[in-house]
């Protein structure tokens, strides 16, 4: 007899694997200063270095769809999350520099299953009404895993070797790993082979393109704030670095507080306003950075943006999970690649034209992100409606 799916205790594993890739995600910036001193890295070294944590991530984002919808949730969950903590382990002890490049991919690798997998758990686990508000909650504690290890670095380092914080963080993850073995988790889609003909037809539907490319622009509009902002406040802003790497937090938190609050929010209003209104507060608050230089409007201007980028994954990734019920894990697998892939590219571009234009690339992206969304309800013959 089948154990019975208990909806609390799954969406308690998912909640807690998104905070194992909150920590594997921002695990680089920690750490990266320490690796540049213990191995004596130049600029060059360092950059592929971190280059190989997103590696990880994309890889790890196209496998994992296809896999829970042929073998199910349960042991990729485990195996992913001990991939992780192996990963960080090795970061803590290896003496090598190649060794700490292959924890560093394994780091990516399972934090990037881990993304999927836990937004695909919740999306299946959830009803039609209540999925957008459970994957904007689920947002919530990937902020409080990326909020976690710069603080525990802030206050801990001066006494406490980067090791032991790295390793004490693998161990807490390892005891909530004994935890997903007790729990039942939902059944594979698909009991024998991958599904590879639903994955190729799904792949030219209009609508998952859409929505895909949708999250492309978002991706790349969250990227390029984290790597740019502080450039950016310091060579257009005139705002000093410490102060810059506090307008970086803000955003953090803008985020944190924007998926609090859509939680409540997508239960009385329309996705489409909610989406629209948030990408013109990104919008309203890279203009403030840019008319108003100063660190008082730097810290509003990044809160703002975090604030509108609260509500664009988990809004599309609930399009995405109602709409592909049968085939969530391959759907969504197909989205966060492509997403990720605006992330790299938005990235190079802001790299490749003058800082100075970084202001009219968020107000771009924010502007296709409600183009796609809306083209997305036309073509699907939805009604835009401003009332639930």
């Amino acid at each position: 007899m089948e154990k019975e799916i208990k909806k609390p205790f799954v969406l308690a594993a998912g909640f807690t694997g998104m905070i194992f890739f909150g920590v594997a995600f921002v695990i680089m910036g920690a750490v990266l200063p320490s690796l540049i001193k213990k191995f004596a890295l130049d600029t060059s070294a360092a950059s592929t270095l971190a280059g190989l944590l997103p590696l990880g991530v994309l890889l790890g984002s196209l496998l994992f769809g296809p896999v829970i919808d042929r073998f199910g949730y349960k042991w990729l969950i485990i195996s992913s999350s001990i991939v992780t903590i192996s990963g960080l382990q090795m970061l803590a002890f290896v003496d090598g520099i190649t060794m700490v490049r292959f924890s560093i991919f394994l780091i990516g690798f399972g934090g990037g299953v881990l993304n999927g997998l836990t937004n695909a758990l919740v999306s299946d686990i959830s009803s039609d009404r209540e999925r957008a508000s459970n994957l904007s909650i689920l947002g919530v504690f990937y902020t409080v895993g990326a909020i976690a290890i710069p603080l525990l670095f802030a206050t801990l380092s001066k006494n406490i070797p980067y090791t032991s914080i790295i390793s004490g963080a693998g161990v807490i993850m390892y005891i909530c790993v004994l935890y997903f073995t007790m729990v039942t988790f939902p059944k594979a889609k698909f009991k024998q082979g991958f599904p590879i003909g639903k994955i190729i037809s799904m792949a030219k539907e209009p609508a998952i393109l859409l929505l895909s490319f949708t999250l492309f622009f978002q991706s790349g509009l969250e990227g390029i704030s984290n790597n740019w902002i502080p450039t950016y406040l310091e060579s257009e802003a005139g705002v000093d670095p410490q102060q810059a790497m506090l307008a970086l937090t803000s955003i953090i938190v803008g985020i944190g507080v924007g998926r609090l609050v859509l939680g409540v929010l997508l239960r009385v209003l329309s996705k489409t306003l909610i989406l629209i209104i948030s990408m013109v507060i990104s919008a309203l608050g890279i203009t403030i950075i840019t008319l108003i230089p100063g660190f008082a409007t730097a810290l509003a201007g990044t809160f703002m943006m975090g604030l509108g980028f609260a509500s664009t994954f988990p809004i599309i990734l609930g399009e995405i999970g109602q709409k592909y019920k049968e085939i969530s894990g391959s759907a969504f697998s197909f989205a966060l690649v492509i997403a990720l892939t605006g992330n790299t590219l938005i990235n190079l571009l802001v790299g490749v034209v003058s800082l100075g234009s970084f202001h009219l690339i968020v107000v771009g992206s924010a502007a296709a992100i409600i183009i796609l969304y809306l083209t997305n309800l036309s073509l699907t013959n939805r009604k835009i409606t401003f009332n639930k």
